[in-house]
């Protein structure tokens, strides 16, 4: 994965050649206000990469439809069109267009939507969803994997705190106890380990315990038991 550094002069990169002349100059200023947020700079990149229209054309501004799960639905407004993005920090898919809707059942679903009808209906008046704001910067989201305050975190994140020692999930031992391993390489491994948190039950996020920092692991541990 690019750095965010990386990541923005890529952005600028594409935008030499997609960015209308006139454009340009704007269109830096707000990839480089999103310069710390991975999930703005991967809409930016799809973007810039595939222009919907194939015709010159800028991002003027990004409005936050929905989000859930650390995953955001946001419509990316242009001279052109308005335009859909599902984003995380890891990449920004392209859903089409707004006056379009979305056609992907996994997606309505995703966002507690009947059908496209229903989105259509939800989100014909554009400009009274929020303007997209960093989520970096929100304090209730985690700073790492972003889901909201009680929401469960990406496997993975380096926030979740592990139900059997109470220190940090992907620092203690306790995943390599339970499973009898030195570490972790196998997406089998970690669908093991997935079944023995839902067991243990996991620890959701706490936007009021949880941040800014999370608990570190005691040197004194004794071995985790299910």
């Amino acid at each position: 994965m690019p750095t965010l550094t990386q990541r923005l002069a890529d952005i600028k990169l594409l935008m030499q050649y997609g960015v209308p002349p006139d454009d340009l100059a704007k269109a830096v200023a707000l990839a480089e206000k999103h310069a710390t947020d991975r999930v703005g700079l991967n809409i930016f990149h799809a973007f810039y990469s595939y222009l919907p229209e194939g015709l010159e054309d800028a991002i003027t501004i990004l409005r936050l439809l929905d989000r859930r799960q650390g995953a955001f639905l946001i419509c990316a407004t242009t001279a052109q069109a308005d335009y859909l993005y599902l984003a995380t920090t890891e990449q920004a898919d392209f859903l089409g267009s707004l006056a379009e809707g979305i056609w992907e059942e996994e997606v309505l679903t995703f966002f507690n939507l009947e059908n496209r009808e229903a989105f259509l209906k939800k989100y014909a008046d554009l400009a009274s969803f929020p303007v997209y704001v960093p989520a970096h910067l929100h304090r209730d989201l985690c700073p790492f994997c972003h889901v909201a305050d009680g929401e469960l975190h990406t496997l993975g994140c380096p926030v979740e705190i592990c139900p059997w020692c109470g220190g940090q999930l992907t620092s203690c031992p306790c995943r390599f106890t339970l499973l009898g391993k030195s570490d972790l390489r196998s997406e089998g491994q970690l669908e093991e380990l997935l079944a023995l948190l839902n067991t243990k039950g996991r620890l959701p996020f706490s936007a009021e315990e949880h941040r800014p920092a999370y608990p570190i692991t005691p040197l004194d541990l004794e071995p985790p038991t299910t």
